[in-house]
């Protein structure tokens, strides 16, 4: 029997149904809403979990040990100012304290010799998706040479090249900091925003059929229960400028298993100091469409460059640039990271230069069954491509 998945409704029948003066972005959808959808071939999910793929029973060796912090790079640099930096933070004068730090790598990482990073070089079990159709191995050489990691169940040519940067960094280590805050779901409850999916029917059933999709940032954060977990069925507004809307893209459901993509998408991301969007080139879909209507699967995608080191480093509280504390406390240089990126860069190469630009990257994703909602009229994007 096909599973059973709550309808997406769009466009101008929402707006009349809803009434056009309301501008949240989490509505609780009225009888109208529902009814309509019934008869729609169109499903929507908002997603309850994202987490950056850490593997947990083969996460590889760090033979040389994991990365250092700048700070205990340059301990003796820090030794001589930590008491004044402590006592002019701790007085309010941020900007000052931090002006006492050696020259901020994180703010322009050419500003010193690169530190060196340790990087994941061996072998590790990954679950992930073969986004380029090939096993690659290093020693073949070629364009973006580097080696695949094999799944857990033997796949070969997992391509997670973002594993190999962070996979020696102590705060993305199984039982790491990143591994505890995914834990929590906070990426989720906390995010100014939500990441949207719509999968609109067009042949077979949503068990075995062909399906379009499309990749939404939603206007507002999700709606949570009592509990902190997410609402099913609530009403999600898509995001008014179009840069965080998808194209549409292929997608197949067999079994049970959504397979869908490649595509490319800018998904906001807004959390605590950080606000900025994840730049996927390729992006594909795996995911098991489960009997209660939800999805768990994996995101996989080529993550641009730039804007991998820029979502790292870009962290912010007011004017005061904190992205060397974070540096600090997940356990890298950021010089040493942005000299690293294009050694494990495994995508899309540079057509004058050869050196490729994008960085294989996995992410672990639940969704739950939502209303999206598409105002018929969004504003151009305003935000640089």
């Amino acid at each position: 029997m096909p599973r059973k998945v709550p309808a997406v409704i769009t466009s101008a029948l929402l707006f009349a149904l809803l009434g056009c003066g309301d501008d949240s972005a989490t509505l609780a959808p009225t009888d109208e809403v529902v009814a309509a959808a019934d008869d729609a071939r169109l499903h929507g999910f908002v997603f309850t979990k994202w987490a950056h793929h850490i593997p947990q029973d083969d996460p590889g060796e760090c033979p040389e040990g994991l990365n250092v912090t700048e700070e205990e790079y340059l301990s003796e640099e820090y030794d001589k100012v930590r008491a004044e930096v402590k006592r002019r933070y701790e007085s309010g004068d941020r900007e000052g304290a931090l002006s006492l730090l050696p020259p901020d790598a994180c703010k322009n990482p050419l500003i010193k010799p690169d530190p060196g990073h340790l990087t994941l070089d061996g072998p590790a079990t990954v679950a992930g998706i073969n986004l380029d159709g090939k096993h690659s191995n290093r020693a073949d050489g070629g364009q973006c040479a580097h080696d695949d990691f094999v799944g857990p169940n033997g796949e070969q040519g997992i391509d997670n090249q973002h594993w190999r940067l962070y996979g020696c960094v102590s705060g993305y280590r199984p039982d790491g900091l990143f591994d505890r805050l995914f834990d929590t779901d906070n990426p989720i409850l906390e995010n100014g925003h939500a990441t949207l999916l719509e999968l609109q029917l067009v042949e077979g059933s949503m068990e075995n059929g062909k399906v379009r999709a499309q990749l939404f940032t939603s206007a507002g954060p999700v709606s949570t229960d009592a509990h902190g977990k997410v609402i099913r069925n609530m009403s999600q507004v898509v995001h008014e400028d179009r840069l965080y809307h998808s194209a549409v893209f292929a997608g197949e459901i067999k079994d049970g298993v959504l397979r869908a993509g490649p595509v490319d998408a800018k998904l906001r991301f807004k959390v605590q100091a950080l606000d900025n969007h994840y730049s996927f080139r390729d992006l594909q879909i795996r995911a098991e469409m489960r009997e209660d209507g939800s999805l768990k699967g994996v995101v996989a995608a080529y993550w641009e460059a730039e804007n991998l080191f820029d979502f790292l480093t870009s962290v912010y509280i007011g004017p005061v640039h904190l992205g060397r504390a974070a540096a600090n406390n997940i356990g890298y240089m950021c010089a040493g990271v942005y000299h690293a990126i294009p050694r494990v860069a495994d995508g899309h190469p540079d057509p004058d230069t050869g050196q490729c630009t994008t960085v294989s990257t996995l992410i672990d994703f639940e969704a739950v069954p939502a209303f999206v909602i598409k105002p018929d009229a969004v504003a151009p994007s305003t935000a640089s491509l």
